[in-house]
Order: structure tokens, then C-alpha cells, then sequence
């Protein structure tokens, strides 16, 4: 079509906008195109760009959250793909429970796949299966008790559609069965939701003679949800463990002395409420507490000292169990007197630490106790001695602790006194601990103490001049000292003097982002840049950038390496669930990131895409994504559950 030129052209131009405006608003009031659809293309990808930024870092993280899910598929290890189909289901439960309900069916498929190719009867001398099976049985375990925890009757369900793991090799007790362990943890773990299949199954536990390390778990969480039904199962529970059965079952022993340990139940508010509870409160009543006192006390008591040659090269140690069999006999199961001498002594030890509470509440049984300690040889028993002492240097004053170092063993006053120092110092008396150090101590530990606490007193008050910092640096010994001096004067100024911590905040980043030599200096790099996210987040990411960079050289030499000097890849992949200080600093990085996203949250995505090869990008990521969620590290709250039922005896939910 030839186009007019000059004000032809001119006149056709305004002609033809006037005949589109004109077309568009006819067809907008025909109701032929939306009114949304007329806008001009440009604004419509502005108004496109705005919605996006509306989204919240919650919804961003969900977001990013599919993402992941999404290339879990092309990771070869089936771990890696059941560990990041747990941890999405987790997160996305109370948002999408038929989603989180699918993911965690695939991941239960998986485990099952696994238990069955890694069972090891199919090949036992095979050292290859045998690893593998136990990271089928981590997941199972893990899986099983992270449902339980959003669902009770679901967790029995996947449980049971998992093949039953052979029972664990070594007989009688030394390893436990599998699958014992797991369903009574899965018990404990739907006590806060299902008290009442709990209730069903502890009570099966007392029934059959059955003490579980769990038990004094589930006890606790009933305790909060239904405390009548708490208080008659625990009633029961202490009315089986009399001295015969703690003497004759060493799971009764480890159970009563954890019940013992917690102390008693505090008595209910005047106004007949009962005190808030958690998993570590104590949950025995004060007539029941005595009650299982008393019968741990009488079965300590038929402890004996055992003969010199047969203490072996444990010493005391060695009335922990049962004497030392002669080189080269056989490991015959032990006698009846055997057990009964090995759980006594086992009581008597726990027993000791227990003293100050036996003088509150049996005063009459303390010398017997005592005598009996005394008698067998366990009264300075050096476990429980330092037991004391770290109680004593956690929960004592200097004065006190001055105190105990002089009667202490010559190897822990040293210790006593440092401590000893350092509180004072905590308690405003700074010349006090300078004396204790040059009164108790000499050569380089009295040097070392008083180095500690010149720096401890330096971070006291925050410095108002570089001067004063220049000062207080100066007498720190390594860039550690010193990057932790100006992180607590930072901490001092943030709202006083918010700009002259930045400057602080800088001066430590030029230490921290040098190239690093250890897992120490990269996790002082993640500490600085978490003291800028509430000055000046943009410099927490600058701050992250060379780690980050230094962090994949080091998995590209872990990769290099693999077979030879390291070997935390399995067939040519990083497990993204388990132990090692390569992915443990990455997960560190991950989640300070999340902290930054909370202020731009399409900078730390990006930042975590910098992470490579896959497997720590996803770690970095995923660690983000439940960061911004406020959610702790996947699994964190599965442990602790204890371990101690057999298979198939599990009770249902009704």
C-alpha cells in the first residue's frame, strides 16, 4: 500500500488513530474485547510488572518452592528426589493438603522402592547395600514422623504400606529393630494430634512390660492435651516399674532414671490450672515421683562392688556393664545374675547425680544411698564429677565457682577459675576477674585469660570514635578477634548511632570477604552480613558474593577428589540430606539469604542460582524458601524423639 508523504501524510496519520479509537471503543461497549484489553500493549506488560511486585516473599517463596519441586526430576539419586518431595509436602501442607497429601505418596512410593532394592538379606556382606539401606530406613523414619506431625492416621497409613525391614543383626540387646524404634516414635510424635491413639498405645507399652525411650515423651504431650488420662497412665506406668522389673529390664532402668531426672510435676495454680508444658517438663506427680524413687533407690541398692580383675581397662567405668570377658572367650549372653548386677549398678550411677534431689524428697534413703556409693567404689566417679561441674560453670556465680575449684580435681580447677573470671566480668566486676587470674593461675593460661578478658571488657561499652575502635583492634591477636569485636560494637550502635555502625560494619567486611582458609571464616562472612540486613541489606549481598564464588571452587575440587582424599558425592551426586561442612555452609549461606529476601527478594533468588553444580543450588534455595516461611531446617523438630513395640502391633487411629 503506498503510503501518503508531506501533511498528506500528516492528516492520514490522525485519520487512521481516530478510526482505531473509534473501532476499539465500539467494540468495547458491543462487549466484543474487555475493557482491560484496550489499554495500550506498553502499559499492559507495566501493569503486568506491578502485579508481579505486589506478590509477598511468602507467595515468591511458594513460587520458587514449584520451581524446585520441578527439577527434583532430574536428580539421580532417589534420596535427593524423596528428600525435596518431604520437604515441599512439609511447607505446603496447611496451604495445599491434597498437593502435600500427592507429594508425600510419591516419597513414601520411594522409600518403599528402596527398602526393597537395598534389602539387606539379599546380599548381607555386601558393605554398599548395607549404606544404603540405612539411608532408605533415615528417609522412612524421617518421612513417617514429619507426616505424623500434620497428620496421625495418614503417617499409619504410608507406614504401612512400606515393606517390614528385616530385624537388625547382632541379637538380644544390641541393635534395635528398625521398625520397633519407628512406630514408637511415630507414637510419640501424634500425641500432640491424636492423644487418643497415643493413649492406646502406651497403654499396650505398660500391658506387655514394654519401655520404650519414648515413653517419657509421650507422657509430656498428653500431658498438655488430656492431663487426667497423662496422670492414670503414668500412675500405672510407676506402679510396673518396681525393683524386680528395673532389675531385670535395662530399658525400665534408662526410663525411670529419665523420669527422675525431670523431677516432679509442680502442683496445679490456686486457681486449678495446671502449668504450661513442653517435651522437657516433668510429668510424674509428687506422690508418683516418690513412689519411683524409692523403687529405683531399693534395686540400686543390691549393686556390689565388682572384683578388681574384673573392672578391666574401664575402671569405674567398667560398672557400667558387665565384666570384661578373657581374651579370646566367647560372647555368651549374660547370666541372670549378670543382669541384675549390670542394671543395679546402672541405677546407682544414675543415682548419684541425683543426690540433691533424693535429700528434698527421700531424706530418709540419702545415707543409704550414699553409703552404698561409697561401699562399691562410685563415690568419686569422674562422669558424674564432670557433670557437676558443668552444671556448676553454667548456673554458678564467680564466688561459687571460686569456691568449688578448690576442692576441685586438679584438672578442673583451671577450668573453674577461667569460668570463674569470665563471670565476673559478666557481673559488672571487671577487677575481680583480673585478680581471680592473677591470684589462681599462671603462665600461658593466666596470659590467654586476661587477653580474653581485656577484649570481653573492650565490647562492653561501644566506642563513639575509629580512635577508640582503632584502640580495642589493636589488642585483638587475629582477624577472628577482631571481626568479633566490631560485630559486638556494631550490635551497641545500631540505634544510637546507625551510621557510625555501618562504618564498623565496613571495616569488618573488608576482613571477612578476603579469600577464606577455613569453615570459620566463610560463617564470620554470613554473621556480617547479617548485621548489615537492618542497615544496609544491599551490602549483606555484596558481602555474600565472594563465598559464594569460593564455595563452588571448593565442591569442584570435592568433585575432583571423589574416590580419592573426599567422598561426599554418592555416584557422581551430592546427597542434599545428611552431614558434612561443605553443604552445612551452604544451607548457612541459604538461609541468611532468606533474611535478605525479606527486602529483596528477586536479588537473593538470584544470588542463590550463583551455586553450583545443582545440588547446592537447590540446598541454597530450599534453605531460602523455608527461611522466608519463618519454618525450621527440615527434620529439626523430628529429633529428640527418642528410640527404645514390634512390628505389626501398632494400634490404629479409630
Amino acid at each position: 500500500m503506498i503510503q501518503p508523504r508531506g501533511r498528506l501524510a500528516s492528516l492520514w496519520s490522525n485519520t487512521m488513530k481516530n478510526v482505531t479509537a473509534l473501532l476499539m471503543a465500539l467494540a468495547i461497549v458491543l462487549g466484543f474485547v474487555p475493557a482491560s484489553q484496550a489499554q495500550d500493549p506498553s502499559n499492559q506488560q507495566s501493569a503486568d510488572q506491578q502485579d508481579k511486585e505486589k506478590l509477598t516473599p511468602e507467595k515468591k517463596a511458594f513460587l520458587l518452592l514449584d520451581q524446585i519441586v520441578g527439577e527434583a526430576g532430574g536428580l539421580r539419586l532417589p534420596e535427593n528426589r524423596i528428600y525435596i518431595q518431604m520437604s515441599a509436602a512439609d511447607l505446603i501442607w496447611d496451604r495445599d493438603e491434597p498437593r502435600a497429601r500427592g507429594l508425600f505418596g510419591e516419597a513414601a512410593a520411594g522409600v518403599a522402592d528402596m527398602l526393597r532394592r537395598n534389602d539387606p538379606t539379599n546380599d548381607p556382606n555386601g558393605r554398599r547395600g548395607a549404606n544404603a539401606n540405612r539411608v532408605a530406613l533415615d528417609l522412612q523414619q524421617s518421612l513417617i514422623l514429619t507426616v505424623a506431625k500434620h497428620n496421625g492416621e495418614f503417617a499409619v497409613q504410608l507406614l504401612q504400606t512400606m515393606p517390614t525391614p528385616p530385624a537388625s543383626p547382632g541379637g538380644p540387646g544390641q541393635r534395635r529393630d528398625s521398625q520397633t524404634t519407628l512406630e514408637q516414635s511415630l507414637v510419640a510424635a501424634i500425641a500432640a494430634n491424636d492423644p487418643k491413639t497415643a493413649i492406646k498405645n502406651a497403654q499396650g507399652w505398660v500391658d506387655k512390660g514394654e519401655y520404650p525411650a519414648t515413653f517419657s515423651r509421650v507422657l509430656s504431650q498428653l500431658q498438655s492435651k488430656d492431663p487426667d488420662s497423662a496422670a492414670k497412665l503414668s500412675d500405672q506406668l510407676v506402679k510396673k516399674l518396681q525393683p524386680e522389673e528395673l532389675l531385670a529390664k535395662s530399658d525400665a532402668v534408662r526410663l525411670s532414671l529419665t523420669l527422675l531426672r525431670q523431677g516432679p510435676r509442680p502442683d496445679k495454680k490456686s486457681d486449678g490450672s495446671q502449668p504450661a508444658v513442653t517435651n522437657a517438663d516433668p510429668v510424674l506427680a509428687q506422690t508418683a515421683y516418690r513412689d519411683l524413687m524409692g523403687a529405683t533407690i531399693t534395686a540400686a541398692l543390691r549393686a556390689t562392688a565388682q572384683p578388681q580383675n574384673t573392672q578391666g581397662r574401664g575402671g569405674q567405668g567398667a560398672f557400667r556393664g558387665r565384666p570384661n570377658p578373657a581374651p579370646g572367650a566367647a560372647n555368651s549372653p549374660a547370666s541372670e545374675a549378670e543382669t541384675i548386677q549390670t542394671n543395679a549398678r546402672m541405677l546407682l550411677m544414675g543415682l548419684q547425680s541425683l543426690q540433691p534431689q533424693i535429700d528434698q524428697n527421700l531424706p530418709e534413703r540419702s545415707l543409704a544411698v550414699r553409703q552404698k556409693l561409697t561401699q562399691v567404689g562410685m563415690e568419686n566417679d569422674a562422669r558424674s564429677a564432670m557433670g557437676q561441674m558443668a552444671t556448676l560453670m553454667q548456673q554458678g556465680t564467680s564466688e561459687s565457682l571460686i569456691a568449688a575449684a578448690a576442692t576441685a580435681p586438679q584438672g578442673m580447677r583451671n577450668r573453674l577459675y577461667q569460668q570463674a573470671a569470665v563471670k565476673a566480668v559478666d557481673e559488672g566486676n571487671p577487677d575481680r576477674a583480673r585478680e581471680i587470674a592473677n591470684q589462681h593461675l599462671d603462665g600461658t593460661a593466666r596470659t590467654n585469660l586476661l587477653h580474653t578478658l581485656e577484649l570481653k571488657q573492650a565490647a562492653s561499652s561501644p566506642p563513639n570514635k575509629m580512635d577508640e575502635v582503632r584502640q580495642a583492634l589493636n589488642r585483638a591477636q587475629n582477624d577472628e578477634e577482631r571481626v568479633s569485636l566490631l560485630l559486638q560494637f556494631v550490635s551497641g550502635l545500631q540505634t544510637s548511632n546507625p551510621k557510625f555502625a555501618v562504618q564498623l560494619l565496613d571495616e569488618a567486611r573488608g576482613i571477612v570477604t578476603r579469600r577464606a582458609t577455613n569453615y570459620s571464616q566463610l560463617e564470620a562472612q554470613v554473621r556480617v552480613a547479617h548485621a548489615y540486613v537492618s542497615l544496609e541489606p544491599s551490602r549483606g549481598f555484596d558481602t555474600l558474593e565472594s563465598g559464594i564464588a569460593q564455595i563452588n571452587e571448593l565442591f569442584s575440587a570435592a568433585a575432583l577428589l571423589s574416590g580419592f582424599e573426599v567422598n561426599i558425592f554418592r555416584d557422581g551426586e551430592l546427597p542434599l540430606q545428611g552431614g558434612g561442612s561443605l553443604p552445612g555452609i551452604v544451607m548457612r549461606y541459604g538461609a541468611e539469604l532468606a533474611t535478605l529476601a525479606k527486602t529483596d527478594f528477586e536479588r537473593a533468588q538470584l544470588m542463590t542460582e550463583r551455586f553450583q553444580p545443582a545440588e547446592p543450588r537447590i540446598i541454597a534455595r530450599l534453605a531460602m524458601v523455608r527461611g522466608v516461611l519463618g519454618v525450621d531446617p527440615f527434620g529439626s523438630r523430628n529429633r529428640g524423639l527418642g528410640f527404645g513395640f514390634g512390628p505389626g502391633q501398632f494400634a490404629r487411629p479409630q
